[in-house]
């Protein structure tokens, strides 16, 4: 009964820890980092060594957690404002960005 029960303690614990996509991310194709932040719901652009003063800008707003997936709205550029996002683990090193049609718009990485 007691090792049932730390096997299913540290499935939860172990479910916790790859569910958490709070911290720094790279993105898969440009010198950038990303950082998500949880307690305020936005991902913000740590650094960007194209693109300097792109620092600091909101990249997705409005996170809204339901782990396997997450919610947002990513700033595009095209449309002048925000589109809804979905963003999921692919594992535990790899986090996509998916925009409302299915369509793979960003894809990031743990450093």
């Amino acid at each position: 009964m007691a090792l049932s029960f730390k096997l299913l303690a540290l499935f939860f614990v172990f479910g916790a820890q790859a569910a958490d996509i709070a911290g720094i991310w790279k993105h898969a194709d440009k010198p950038a980092w990303l950082n998500v932040d949880l307690q305020s719901s936005v991902i913000t652009v740590q650094k960007h060594n194209d693109v300097p003063a792109a620092e600091g800008l909101t990249i997705i707003k409005d996170l809204s957690a339901a782990p396997p997936i997450w919610y947002g709205k990513m700033y595009a550029a095209e449309q002048g404002g925000y589109i809804p996002v979905t963003l999921q683990l692919k594992d535990k090193q790899t986090l996509i960005v998916v925009a409302a049609d299915a369509t793979e718009i960003l894809k990031l990485t743990r450093p």
